[in-house]
């Protein structure tokens, strides 16, 4: 009796096995990263950046997917205004997508947008990125706002607890930095 109950306990825990491992590689699903809305003047342009934080490969032998990235822009009504497909984000690479203000089919000086990157890799050995949504003045280049996250994703924000610096704006997610007079 004592043989058997060993040999049911071993089968039971070789099915359990392959059911957490399948339960842990599905708890990181795919990421999504969305932006506030920002305002483009008539000489403003939008870029959704991304970058790749993992910078080498690991150091382990696993099987290696790629980094897929999609950068989308969105106009003021939720239409999407352009996209951009990256196949692969590779170790330290980034990539961008441009917006100018003229591309967005609106009356009036001032409009809005915003910017959503979904990422399609779900493994932090190859694929970590890091998604700003910039605005600078088309003529001078100079930044005028960037909007980036505050925390990387999967980690729950509480608002309230963190005090904004100087120059920043609490918003969900996102933070607001504002420079006057701009950089190049």
């Amino acid at each position: 009796m004592q043989r058997k109950s060993v040999v049911l306990f071993c089968l039971g825990g070789a099915t359990l096995f392959p059911v957490a491992g399948t339960a842990m590689a599905q708890e990181r699903s795919a990421q999504v990263f969305s932006f506030g809305m920002i305002g483009l003047g008539t000489t403003a342009t939008a870029r959704l950046n991304v970058v790749n934080l993992v910078r080498t490969p690991p150091p382990i032998l696993i099987a290696q997917l790629p980094c897929t990235v999609e950068l989308d822009l969105y106009d003021g009504q939720g239409k999407l205004i352009k996209q951009k497909s990256i196949s692969n984000l590779g170790y330290g690479q980034a990539d961008f997508l441009d917006l100018s203000r003229s591309e967005v089919a609106a009356t009036g000086t001032h409009v809005e947008i915003s910017g959503v990157v979904k990422v399609g890799s779900n493994q932090p050995f190859f694929c970590s990125v890091s998604p700003t949504l910039e605005v600078f003045d088309s003529v001078t280049g100079a930044t005028s706002a960037i909007l980036g996250t505050t925390s990387p994703p999967g980690l729950p924000i509480v608002r309230g607890l963190v005090q904004p610096q100087d120059g920043e704006v609490d918003a969900h997610r996102t933070t607001l930095r504002v420079f006057r007079g701009g950089f190049a």
